[in-house]
């Protein structure tokens, strides 16, 4: 039986308490108790622990030496997205993190969803945190994806800055959408990281087909035909990547 994972930030050897919402889980979830084992992890290292005290806000636990951790990619995904409605956005992020996305920056298109774009909160950031760490808990993954800020599609593109050595920028284009789309190489030589772009159910405006191209965002189609806004971002995570390990 494979042990419980739990993401806890700036963990090392020795003393420690459990972050409260590993606390929770471990206590009221799964019912851990005094002297069970579990793995913890953060920043690619992962390492042995046991719970020493149980308090009533809190549970210590001793962190033993590190070992091997998950392997992450070579080549980091970082994926930029509209919010979506619903629990939607959640399922992007989960599977994201599967995926082994390092970034996710959600952004306001033009043509973003009203309710999706409604709450910018920093309690809704948190949200997409917590479900990024449990995917990474559960999926064996040592790192936990850095979610950003809402910010409008324009203060993205303006964050990303020029295109550094290396990096490829792609926006995922649907069927309908009236641009070029270039044949591409399967070929991963001189890339180092890749940034994709999906846009929301809604499609793109003009205006945000000129900020992405003003920022070196090229199309690629990953299927033959319109696909549903979450299910873009991940084909174009799971292809690119297949092509870019």
């Amino acid at each position: 039986m494979s042990l419980h994972r739990f993401h806890v930030p700036s963990v090392a050897p020795g003393t420690m308490a459990l972050p409260e919402a590993a606390r929770q889980h471990a206590t009221r979830v799964i019912r851990l108790g005094v002297g069970d084992r579990f793995r913890v992890f953060d920043a690619g290292l992962e390492f042995e622990a046991t719970i020493t005290a149980i308090e009533k806000h809190r549970v210590l636990i001793e962190v033993g030496a590190a070992a091997s951790g998950a392997t992450e990619r070579s080549i980091p995904l970082h994926l930029i997205m509209s919010p979506l409605k619903g629990d939607l956005s959640e399922l992007v992020i989960q599977k994201a993190t599967e995926l082994g996305v390092a970034r996710i920056t959600p952004a306001i298109f033009d043509r973003t969803d009203t309710v999706a774009r409604r709450d910018p909160s920093e309690a809704r950031t948190l949200r997409w945190h917590r479900v990024a760490t449990s995917a990474a808990e559960q999926s064996g993954r040592c790192v936990v994806p850095k979610i950003e800020p809402l910010v409008d599609l324009r203060q993205a593109m303006t964050s990303l800055g020029p295109t550094s050595d290396g990096e490829l920028r792609i926006v995922a284009a649907e069927p309908s959408l009236d641009i070029h789309v270039s044949p591409r190489s399967a070929s991963a030589a001189g890339v180092r990281s890749v940034v994709v772009a999906v846009g929301p159910a809604g499609g793109f405006s003009g205006a945000d087909v000129e900020a992405l191209t003003a920022a070196s965002f090229s199309p690629e189609r990953f299927a033959l035909h319109t696909l549903r806004s979450e299910t873009a971002c991940l084909a174009a995570l799971a292809i690119l990547g297949a092509r870019h390990r």
